[in-house]
């Protein structure tokens, strides 16, 4: 029988796997040293604190969230004879990489990076925006990026090469609400021989670290086929839960894994009835935190009661 809600794919890790929130909208960011996504966090969070040392510049609020789109002219040759499309018979003549949203902030960064070959000359408390006819080199900018939350820790960035917004320039505004700037902005590539990847890339960073070493002991239990086990060396977090796994030899979890069926959730200090046969065979414990992820783990010989 399937599941009360009929054949689905929902499953546990699913809620580790929803990507959260409207995210960030950065330009030339440089991502390059950024090895994880706990490092990718504390450098956004020092991006729009101010802080030393970004690794780009804010954009800006958004509104709406927005939309990242790769749109492909695809090809298939008519050749006599041929019925059907067939693996290897599909050519892409053009691809376009772009991201459209709706910027809340209105300031002169802002209006001369959407004008794309605008201008802005400062004279004291006053900045003028002027828009060059002819769209130059280096008005393209190195890329412009969005990064976004991914629930079980992971992060996200989709990276435009060598952008420019190509949208019409259109600043809206209305009466008992906030002006608003339409952007569209548009992958491009580097040189005219540029051909073996589209300028784009998607990067996904993964949580880094490693489990910490809970100290596990058991004696035997009260009840035949009981153990009594303890574990110490490391505090469980608000809402994490500990498991258990059996084997002949220690049964092993990677950091940030989740545990699948073959681990038995445990409260912690109640005693597993595990049955005589497990008696010195070895029982590994680890630590899950809110988001069912393992931080920690560790393993000892099992003293089972037999009689």
């Amino acid at each position: 029988m399937g599941a009360p809600g009929g054949t689905t794919g929902l499953r546990a890790d699913t809620f580790n796997k929803l990507q959260l929130n409207a995210g960030v909208l950065m330009k030339n960011v440089d991502y390059s040293s950024i090895s994880d996504s706990a490092a990718l966090k504390a450098a956004i969070a020092n991006v729009i604190s101010g802080g030393s040392s970004p690794i780009g510049t804010l954009i800006g609020a958004t509104r709406g969230g927005g939309t990242f789109t790769v749109t492909r002219e695809m090809r298939t040759p008519e050749i006599d004879g041929m019925r059907y499309g067939f693996k290897g018979s599909d050519f892409v003549d053009s691809t376009d990489a772009y991201l459209s949203t709706t910027l809340l902030e209105v300031t002169p960064a802002n209006m001369e990076l959407l004008l794309g070959s605008g201008d802005t000359t400062t004279s004291g408390k006053k900045d003028t925006i002027t828009m060059n006819t002819a769209i130059a080199v280096g008005d393209y900018l190195t890329n412009v990026c969005w990064v976004g939350d991914i629930s079980g820790g992971d992060m996200v960035l989709i990276c435009l090469k060598n952008a420019i917004n190509t949208a019409d320039f259109t600043f809206t505004y209305t009466d008992k609400g906030e002006g608003t700037l339409a952007a569209e902005f548009h992958a491009r590539q580097a040189a005219v021989d540029d051909y073996d990847e589209a300028p784009f890339e998607i990067v996904f960073f993964g949580l880094d670290g490693s489990l910490e070493a809970l100290t596990v002991s058991s004696s035997a239990g009260t009840a035949v086929g009981g153990t009594a086990v303890t574990v110490s060396g490391y505090t469980l977090p608000s809402k994490g839960a500990y498991y258990y796994k059996i084997g002949n030899t220690a049964p092993t979890i990677a950091f940030n894994a989740m545990p699948d069926n073959s681990w038995t959730v445990w409260d912690g200090t109640s005693e597993l009835a595990v049955g005589t046969s497990a008696n010195n065979k070895k029982i590994t414990v680890c630590m899950t935190n809110r988001n069912g992820r393992a931080i920690a783990s560790g393993n000892t010989t099992l003293a089972v009661k037999t009689a």
